[in-house]
């Protein structure tokens, strides 16, 4: 595979994917990689091979867009400001950004978080389980004897 083919896949991976001025960014970071690579004395088929598939580079960063940069026509990430965060909020209130977390149960790691959190919580009920078991057992023999003398006397 060429370095034209492996930017061509890697971009129509990209393309749809996320916002374009960011597919454009990444596509152009490994173009730029591949170039250095090659002006430093490596061969354009080692540098391809070590970076492996395009289609899986894609995927990998389309996994983890989370749409937060927002990227100029050069390419560059540029951070996004909203009016809240300079001195202009009231009161002297502080500005706080609230972050949110997306679980994506389509990749491994969000797979293995899920089973992370069934083992704990199963974990944590055998716990209190095994805690608590010798009380409730005791109790119900208690009653059961009371029950039993109850019925004897009368």
């Amino acid at each position: 595979m060429s370095r034209r083919e492996f930017l061509e896949i890697l971009r129509g991976q990209l393309s749809g994917q996320m916002a374009q001025g960011k597919a454009a960014a990444h596509v152009r970071y490994y173009e730029d990689y591949i170039q250095s690579q090659v002006r430093s004395g490596r061969s354009e088929a080692d540098v391809l091979k070590e970076l492996g598939d395009p289609r899986l580079i894609a995927r990998t960063l389309i996994d983890t867009d989370d749409g937060t940069e927002v990227y100029d026509e050069s390419g560059y990430a540029e951070e996004s400001y909203g009016s809240d965060d300079y001195a202009g909020n009231r009161g002297g209130e502080s500005a706080v950004k609230h972050h949110s977390f997306k679980l994506d149960l389509s990749t491994w790691y969000g797979k293995a978080i899920v089973i992370a959190i069934a083992v704990l919580i199963i974990v944590l009920l055998a716990t209190v389980l095994v805690a608590v078991a010798p009380f409730v057992i005791t109790f119900f023999i208690v009653l059961y004897l009371i029950s039993w003398f109850r019925r004897r006397r009368a």
